[in-house]
């Protein structure tokens, strides 16, 4: 593993697991075995190196995504499939990750993740598309509307847990699990039945 990339996974193991703000530099280097200026001579900063492990980690994330859907026998087993992965991946995170992002690294977290820069709007796209192709979404919704919708939903899920103080399950059953159930025919319902009973 070439140094920038052991520098941006060590580093973001320790803030993942300790919170932004706890880890410094130094900590990083030492965690490492390495000095900081070596550190120094990848990244300018810290911010530099916190947003290059950002979009690193979504890229990868946007991998595994790829595969679950190509191994998924249909779109909503994909679907669920895809809502597990995202709840282990947060369960090793402590959530002063998040706190730290939003409130000591506000530019890089609107940057990197409310600017959308993140988002895989295509892979979105072909959730849906594949799911008509597959008979389970209507024929009649639009996808380039039912697509930018799907991102506003991902925008309110972040809302919902700040503002509303919800948690994850209750975000699912009062917003997701409805639009999916709209966008189903009968053969995409049972399915839906089928997964949330068996996950």
């Amino acid at each position: 593993m070439e140094i920038r990339n052991k520098i941006i996974d060590g580093a973001g193991k320790l803030f993942m697991e300790y919170g932004i703000r706890q880890v410094t530099m130094d900590t990083i280097a030492q965690s490492l075995g390495i000095s900081k200026r070596t550190i120094y001579e990848n990244f300018k900063d810290k911010e530099d190196l916190l947003s290059n492990f950002l979009l690193y980690t979504f890229m990868q994330h946007k991998k595994q995504a790829i595969d679950i859907m190509s191994n998924s026998a249909n779109v909503i087993e994909a679907l669920f499939n895809f809502g597990l992965f995202n709840q282990k991946c947060l369960e090793m995170i402590n959530p002063l990750f998040f706190e730290d992002l939003k409130k000591y690294h506000s530019d890089i977290y609107k940057k990197v993740v409310g600017s959308g820069e993140i988002r895989n709007h295509e892979l979105t796209y072909t959730v849906l598309k594949r799911g008509q192709n597959e008979g389970v979404f209507i024929k009649e919704i639009d996808l380039d509307v039912a697509n930018r919708f799907i991102h506003y939903m991902m925008d309110f899920f972040g809302v919902a847990k700040d503002e509303l103080q919800c948690d994850d399950k209750k975000i699912w059953i009062s917003v997701h699990l409805p639009y999916l159930r709209g966008i189903c025919t009968p053969k995409g319902q049972e399915l839906v039945n089928f997964f949330q009973k068996n996950y």
